[in-house]
């Protein structure tokens, strides 16, 4: 098949940790893909783009200053698609889409894969016809089932790197680290948010040897951590970006992962974890709704005391960690690239078949939009059926 997708790519994001194993996992799979990315302007790409990559617009006004926005459309109609599919419609330049929309209906069917934690306010989000709209649990159906038909609703889980275990002293040797130490690994655009570890971290070290290695691509979260260097000897910053490949270099040297986040008010989920799960590496998470969905794939805490319980049993091999591992690998053996790739190639198959192919507009129009939407989409049907045609 002919895939087109809209989606972040190459960049340290959500968005792009889902997007990608899923993408290569087409191409492995025979797959003809091209992939439509923004123009990044604040971050480093985390590796050199594929070939299949074009990037020909900037991300909507309301994520990013107007200044420079561009949409380039010759990309989207000039090859036809036997699929196409908008990861994160809320962040696209959406009207700049609309007009070309009918054109790409035309060639494809087409699929909306949902990062929104709730309903979007913006009325475009609305104007554009899917032939199925895929989430990754129940949490998410439960928002959209109050504003799109539900045999549109397809719940797809969240793709996993595929498994890729490493030797920890090569790993060491290789990132120049020590080999004597428990290493606590910090990861990602939300380092700041382990900033309160530190002192937790500072009495651990009196009874273990303990590096917290801090990796980030943002410039003010290195400096910061670099700044506390001297009151913590244990911590080692480092600068990011890194490739999925050397983060995995990482991971194979460290004795575990920390990724602590407090409650959103938002449906969410970890895309750390899941671009994680197959390294081998531990886990250790804030037990908030970020990881509302994984059981003992992950080692869950909820107070500093019970963080370092989990440290300790991590740093003494215990049987809770080892039991933690095997279902880790098991989730992502189920819920590699691969896997979730087939499943949404046979959703697209289904539907071609005559499965589920009613549309938001067929079926009557959304049932509890958020209230700033309501009018402008009352006077805006009649384009957006249109413009859906």
């Amino acid at each position: 098949m002919k895939i087109g997708m809209m989606t972040r790519w190459n960049v340290p994001c959500g968005v792009a940790a889902h997007a990608e194993p899923l993408g290569r996992a087409w191409v492995e799979m025979g797959h003809a893909l091209k992939v439509f990315a923004p123009v990044e302007w604040d971050a480093h790409l985390t590796q050199e783009d594929e070939p299949y990559v074009v990037r020909c617009y900037r991300l909507n006004s309301g994520w990013r200053e107007k200044k420079g926005f561009f949409f380039d459309p010759a990309p989207f109609i000039e090859d036809s698609f036997d699929i196409f599919v908008v990861q994160n419609l809320e962040l696209m330049p959406m009207p700049e889409l609309l007009e070309i929309y009918p054109l790409i209906r035309e060639k494809a069917k087409t699929v909306l894969v949902i990062h929104e934690g709730g309903p979007p306010t913006d009325p475009d989000f609305y104007k554009f016809r899917w032939d199925a709209i895929v989430c990754f649990d129940n949490r998410y159906r439960g928002f959209l089932s109050s504003l799109f038909p539900g045999e549109r609703i397809e719940i797809v889980p969240y793709p996993c790197h595929p498994l890729s275990k490493g030797d920890k002293y090569e790993a060491r040797l290789r990132l120049n680290l020590p080999l004597d130490k428990k290493i606590v690994f910090n990861y990602g655009l939300g380092v700041f948010r382990h900033l309160h570890l530190l002192p937790t971290m500072e009495h651990l070290s009196k009874r273990y040897p303990i590096l917290f290695l801090t990796l980030t691509d943002i410039e003010d979260w290195y400096e910061l951590f670099a700044g506390l260097q001297g009151r913590y000897e244990f911590l080692e910053t480092r600068k990011g970006p890194v490739s999925t490949e050397e983060l995995y270099t990482y991971l194979h040297a460290s004795d575990a992962l920390i990724i602590h986040k407090d409650t959103a008010a938002a449906v969410v989920v970890s895309s750390t974890a899941y671009l994680c799960l197959g390294s081998g590496c531990p886990i250790l998470a804030y037990d908030t709704n970020f990881f509302e969905t994984l059981g003992e794939e992950v080692i869950k805490y909820r107070s500093l005391e019970e963080l370092v319980q989990r440290l300790e049993d991590v740093f003494e091999d215990r049987e809770n960690v080892t039991r933690t591992l095997e279902s880790a690998e098991k989730y992502v053996r189920e819920n590699s690239g691969w896997e979730i790739g087939k499943r949404v190639i046979e959703l697209v198959e289904s539907i071609e078949a005559g499965v589920g192919v009613k549309t938001v507009l067929e079926v009557g129009l959304l049932v509890n939009v958020p209230q700033t939407t309501v009018v402008p989409l009352a006077e805006g049907l009649a384009t957006a059926e249109a413009v859906s045609a």
